[in-house]
């Protein structure tokens, strides 16, 4: 089945439905939702589906006025406990007190990936920056394991090493932007090594990074340009700039006009 892009929608022709987006947040980031969508259909025209992780009535009315909703509350969280603090993590002495709030919100995500609706699907955080075409990325050939991903600087990684995130020798992906194919056995995995090892993840990417370490899955890692955290300065070339840190955050409130 194929469908046409809704009037105002960039496009080359028309978009499979076997192929769409997925994003989601709950209330406290819920701001960056119309700033996304704006900048992802100035240039692409792939359906969206919108997770609802805890957002607001009106921001979860919008979204449906968009796309598709789905919903992965906290009462379908299968800890009841995360965001407790925990004995001895190996990052326990280096994150804020408010930090240990934010872990179901980040596990939500591998949870809700296997409840999409495309056969392909580009998961997005809500403050990735769009900025062209994502047609060669939605249409990269993937490996056996049909998951891809960008690999994380060295620097990045050493950082996250000396803060306890990762284990020594291990290197890291970051997930705010993953490819993935319904059938994929790496998100399973991934949900089921945060079931058992959370009180030893600080997050779900850190998760992600011992899982693709300790496993030899088949996967694709893409060019960072389609998931550009570099803001000092920033990649002219990027399709994606992901706003990731708190900082860029803070900038881009300061920015974003609706």
């Amino acid at each position: 089945m194929q469908v046409q892009p809704e009037k105002g929608h960039y496009s080359q022709g028309l978009i499979s439905v076997d192929k769409g987006i997925l994003t989601g947040c709950d209330e406290r980031q819920e701001w960056l939702l119309i700033w996304w969508w704006k900048n992802l259909t100035k240039f692409n025209a792939y359906p969206i589906t919108f997770c609802d992780f805890g957002m607001s009535p009106s921001a979860r009315a919008w979204c449906a006025s968009k796309g598709n909703v789905i919903t992965q509350s906290k009462e379908m969280f299968p800890i009841k406990n995360i965001n407790e603090q925990v004995a001895n993590p190996p990052w326990k002495d280096t994150i804020t007190p408010r930090m240990w709030d934010h872990r179901p919100i980040w596990f939500y995500k591998p949870l809700v990936l296997p409840k999409t609706p495309y056969k392909r699907t580009l998961w997005m955080d809500p403050d990735c920056e769009v900025k062209g075409s994502i047609e060669p990325l939605m249409d990269l050939p993937l490996g056996k394991d049909r998951f891809a991903i960008r690999k994380t600087s060295e620097e990045d990684n050493e950082g996250a090493r000396k803060m306890g995130y990762l284990s020594p020798g291990v290197s890291g992906v970051q997930a705010g932007v993953i490819l993935y194919e319904k059938d994929t056995p790496v998100i399973p995995a991934w949900i089921d090594r945060f079931l058992h090892n959370h009180p030893n993840e600080f997050s779900d990417e850190h998760c992600l990074d011992h899982l693709l370490h300790d496993h030899p899955f088949e996967i694709t890692h893409f060019s960072p340009l389609y998931n550009s955290t570099e803001f000092n300065p920033p990649n002219p070339n990027a399709i994606i700039h992901h706003h990731s840190s708190a900082k860029q955050k803070r900038i881009l409130l300061q920015k974003i006009h609706i």
